[in-house]
C-alpha cells in the first residue's frame, strides 16, 4: 500500500515538460542527446534512443543557467512494443529544489 501512496504523489508533481537534456553513461562517460517528457523533483522521463538499463547509474546535464548537473539512476525502461517505447524514467540521488526545475 505504501508504493501506491508514493506513486500516486510523484504523479501529481510530474510536469509535462520538453527540453533538451545531455544523458552521460558512466560506465564509459559516453554522452547522448535527449529530450524531457516530464520532471518532478524526484526525478524525470526522457525521450532516447540510447539503450539502457534498470539501475544503471547515469548522470543528467539540464540547459539551465547555471548548467546543472544531476546524478541519478534509471529506474525503468520502456518496452519496445509499447506506447513507452525509446523512453526510460530516471530517479535523482538528490531531490531537486526549487532553483533547478
Amino acid at each position: 500500500m505504501h508504493d501506491d501512496t508514493r506513486s500516486f504523489k510523484r504523479l501529481l508533481e510530474r510536469k509535462q515538460v520538453k527540453i533538451p537534456v545531455t544523458l552521460v553513461i558512466k560506465s564509459n562517460e559516453a554522452e547522448y542527446l535527449a529530450t524531457t517528457v516530464d520532471l518532478s523533483p524526484y526525478g524525470l522521463r526522457l525521450q532516447s534512443a540510447v539503450r539502457l538499463s534498470p539501475g544503471q547509474p547515469v548522470g543528467l546535464l539540464l540547459p539551465t543557467e547555471p548548467a546543472c548537473f544531476i546524478n541519478a539512476r534509471v529506474a525503468w525502461v520502456g518496452s519496445a512494443d509499447s506506447a513507452q517505447a525509446g523512453q526510460a524514467g530516471f530517479e535523482f540521488s538528490n531531490p531537486l529544489t526549487g532553483r533547478e526545475g
